[in-house]
């Protein structure tokens, strides 16, 4: 069963997010022929100030920040 962590930023809909693991899914069924009921898919939301790049806390996710 191929479990796929994802570790975001807080602030996407409910829908972004359901279309995001639904995504993965369907690459992985893809790309590795799992059954997709057999993909499992980890949302884990936490502040900006949680993720470090560079040495220096990202800021809180915002709509505007789409496409980073």
């Amino acid at each position: 069963m191929p479990v796929i962590q994802c570790d975001i930023r807080e602030g996407r809909t409910e829908e972004e997010k359901q279309a995001m693991a639904e995504g993965i899914t369907r690459v992985v069924h893809e790309t590795i022929g799992s059954p997709v009921e057999y993909v499992y898919v980890l949302i884990r939301e936490t502040s900006g100030s949680h993720h470090i790049k560079a040495g220096k806390a990202l800021p809180e996710w915002t709509p505007e920040e789409r496409g980073r």
